[in-house]
Formats: C-alpha cells, structure tokens, sequence
C-alpha cells in the first residue's frame, strides 16, 4: 500500500464540494431553519394552500381506510398513545380525542404516539401520496395534526397548511439533494423515512413558530433518525408499512426537543464526520439543492396524488394499459404476449419475484397489469386479490427484461388486433396532469365509503377543506358503518 492514508475520523467527500453551505458561508440547516421561520401564508400563496387541502383530505382519506389493516392493528397495539391525540380509527371507540387511554394532561404525552399510528394507517394501503420525500403526506400530516392537538395555544388552520408546506417543500429538496429519487433509493436508503423525517422536523418546528435557530436545531436533530431501506422488496416484508411512522414520529420529537433547548450538530448537512451526506449520500448526491432558490423555486409541487392502490412508479405504465382496455384493443382474451423492459432499479422495484405477501404484490407491476386486465378498479381490495389463479397466471404472462437504458418502463403488447407499445413518463395525478379538486374528493368518496357514514365522510371533507384563519377545529369523530 503507497500513500498516506485517511486521517482518521476524516469525512467522506461525497457529491459537491460545498456540501449544503448556503449563501455567505452558512451552513444550510441554519439557512433551512431561517427560511422556514420566515415562511408566511402570503409568500406560500392561496394556490399553494389550496394543494395542501387537497392533499390534506386525501391523506386523512386514506388513513381511514387503512385503520383497519393489519400494520395499522399492529401499531396501535404496540404505539398504544395514551394521550391528547387523535388516532384514526373508523368507527371506533378511541376516535374520540384522549379515548384511547386518557393520560389527561395536556403535556404532549403521546402525540409522537398517535402520528405514528396514523402515519402507519396513511401508507399501509400504498394509495397514499407520493414524488415528495417520497411519501410525504403520510409523514407529514399525522405530525402537525397530533402535534396541533397537543399545543395549549390552537394554532389556525392556516398556520397548519402553512407547515405543512414547509414540509414538503423541506422533504423533496432533501430527496433532490441526495441526488433524486433513483439515485438515493437505488443505494438502498428508503427515502420516505430517510428524507421524511426533515419534512416532519420542519412542518412541527413551523407549526411550533420555532425562530430559525431552533428551527435549525429540529433539522439537525432529526438527522440522527434518519433510516429506513429497501430490504423489505427482498421477500415482501410489511416493514415498508412502518416507515412512515418511524419518520413522523421521530420528527415530531426533534421539533418539540428543539423547543426545549435540546441542540443538534449545525454542520450536519455539511462536509463532516458524521455529517448526513457523509454517511447517507452517494455520487449523484448535490447537497446545494438544499438550499438553492429557496422561497422563488417551490418543490412541494412536486408531490402527486395517487389513483391505483400500487406503487407509484408503476401508475403511467397502468394508465396506459387502461387506456388500451379502455377503447378496446387490448383485452383478457385477445392478449398474447406482453413484454416489459426496465432499467435494473425498477425492475428490482416493480417486478418482485415471487409475489407471496400483499405487499409485494402492490409493488408488482405485472400484478396490477393482470388485475386491469381482469376488469379491476386497482383498488386496496383488488391486490388483496394476488394469489387468486387467474391473477397469477396473468403476471406470469408478462415476461420482464432488464435494460440499463431504460428510463421509464416499456410495455409492449401483442393481441389479435396488432402490437401495441406503452411507454409514458407522467402519470395521473402528478404535478404535469395534476387532478382536479373533483377528483381528489372523488377518490375520498370511495376510499372512505366502505368505512364511514355519509355524515361522517361530510365531516372529515369538510374539516379539510374548509381550514382558515379560524382556530384549528378538533378532529371529527368518526362514526362508522353500522
């Protein structure tokens, strides 16, 4: 061995050069943190506010029909919240605000609790939103509402849609940092936990009017939460359900451990031993992205609401086999073969193989091409449908190919009537064919319906929509379906 070695303890240069470091030399938490502390309404914009409605009903839609799966069983039973926050539940007793043990006081025991309950709900039926952090809403949302619940002073709703931009905006420019979506997933890092923790750090520390410096400290703080991978494709594990939870959770408490004076490293995002780019980065990594155009390029835009209970990746592919069905060149019965090619990343992403649990089989894209096939809506009760012969005998028909130039997946079908290909870049739903206010409440409906009465779907509909400067209102009870 030639050369002088490493010292030790020295930081591994990963990406940029300038590591985060904002204008003037600041480091980027502190810059994050002054900027998030600055952000009004006004400079969000009524547009702006307006998509976190819409993306605030669609994520409380989706934990309601979510509170009855499995992973969301299993959270409440071991997060048990005994505390002054609302856990979702449709239809049941500990609906109601403190029903779900009562400790009493309003000291906040709890509230980390009850968003990972509900964060666990949000994801648990992959139909939640997505192209943020990477799942941001169910992050996001169960934090500041069980924060807000837990806050002697009410905040508005505006206050809350206000951080909840901030969250967003926070969650996707750590994403892109990391040097976006492939190349920070494709290292093995989940970035809905791994970026999902800073967007819940920066949504609660908004919520709490934490100064910049604090606010810093929250970003800085939650950084050593930051985990979660894709070891769960490996055979369908439920853990992917979790993640959410372990990001809502423990951004919430670095918020609120912020605000008691609790510090965090003010180089994290910098080029340090132990720094996050250091440890979590790969060679894509552009840590700058933090930083640039703050408050004049808004990435929480980016984020899209999902139509199909799989995973997202997978949606523009399955809008255009919709649309082959849908005029009817393509069908169950004129198929004959059907090939699709990806780059090795999605391929390992949405062709799991086999497909033995429900969650590999909402990450399946050959699974939600047989049910589509089959006349399926692609809805959470249709890929609970997975193992049944026909959908089997469908997905095996799909053979897959891997090309390492593949950007998006390909499809090409042949039937009776001729070859036909599908090869689509945006899906519904995204920030290109974003969905109408109509359509979002359209989708509450019929996540909801199964769950809830119609004058409790009115309720949660309107406690979305409705939010302004007024007080924050307390979360609806939610009577359930007799």
């Amino acid at each position: 061995m030639t050369g002088e070695a490493e010292p030790r303890g020295a930081a591994r240069k990963v990406g940029h050069e300038d590591a985060g470091r904002g204008d003037a030399g600041r480091g980027a938490a502190a810059e994050l943190g002054e900027w998030i502390a600055a952000l009004v309404p006004a400079e969000a914009g009524p547009a702006r506010l307006d998509r976190m409605r819409g993306h605030l009903l669609d994520t409380l839609g989706v934990t309601v029909a979510g509170s009855g799966s499995e992973p969301a069983r299993i959270a409440r039973a071991v997060f048990d919240s005994r505390g002054d926050a609302t856990v979702i539940e449709a239809g049941a007793a500990d609906t109601e605000r403190g029903a779900a043990g009562g400790c009493g006081a309003a000291d906040g025991r709890g509230l980390a609790d009850a968003a990972k309950c509900n964060a666990v709900a949000a994801h648990a039926l992959e139909l939640d939103d997505t192209e943020g952090c990477d799942h941001t809403g169910a992050v996001v949302v169960p934090a500041v509402l069980a924060l807000a619940e837990g806050m002697e002073a009410r905040p508005s709703g505006t206050d809350l849609l206000t951080a909840m931009v901030a969250g967003y905006e926070v969650g996707r420019r750590m994403q892109n940092a990391l040097g976006g979506y492939e190349a920070h997933n494709e290292s093995g890092w989940h970035s809905t936990a791994t970026c999902g923790v800073f967007a819940a750090a920066a949504a609660c520390a908004k919520l709490l009017r934490l100064p910049g410096r604090r606010v810093a400290h929250a970003l800085a703080i939650a950084a050593s939460s930051a985990g979660g991978t894709w070891a769960f494709a490996a055979d369908g594990a439920m853990v992917k359900r979790f993640h959410p939870a372990i990001a809502a959770g423990a951004g919430l408490e670095a918020a609120r451990l912020a605000a008691r004076g609790a510090t965090g490293p003010m180089p994290i995002f910098e080029d340090c031993w132990g720094g996050f780019f250091a440890t979590h980065g790969n060679p894509d990594s552009r840590p700058s992205e933090l930083v640039a155009g703050l408050g004049s390029t808004w990435h929480a835009d980016h984020s899209a609401i999902k139509l199909y209970a799989c995973c997202r990746s997978a949606h523009a592919t399955l809008d255009g086999v919709l649309e082959l069905i849908g005029d009817g060149r393509l069908t169950r019965d004129n198929l004959r073969s059907a090939t699709l090619t990806l780059s090795p990343f999605l391929a390992r992403m949405l062709c799991p193989s086999p497909v033995e649990s429900i969650d590999a089989a909402r990450m399946s894209l050959p699974t939600g091409i047989a049910l589509a096939l089959l006349g399926s809506p692609l809805s959470p009760e249709a890929f609970s449908r997975f193992a049944r012969p026909e959908v089997a005998a469908l997905r095996e028909a799909v053979e897959v190919r891997e090309d390492p130039e593949a950007r998006v997946p390909s499809l090409v079908v042949r039937t009776d009537r001729g070859e036909f290909a599908v090869r689509r870049v945006e899906a519904r739903g995204s920030q290109a064919l974003p969905l109408t206010l109509e359509e979002i409440v359209r989708k509450f409906e019929w996540v909801t319906e199964p769950h809830l009465s119609d004058a409790g779907r009115a309720a949660l509909r309107a406690y979305a929509l409705g939010l302004d400067d007024s007080p924050l209102p307390e979360l609806p009870v939610l009577d359930g379906r007799a």
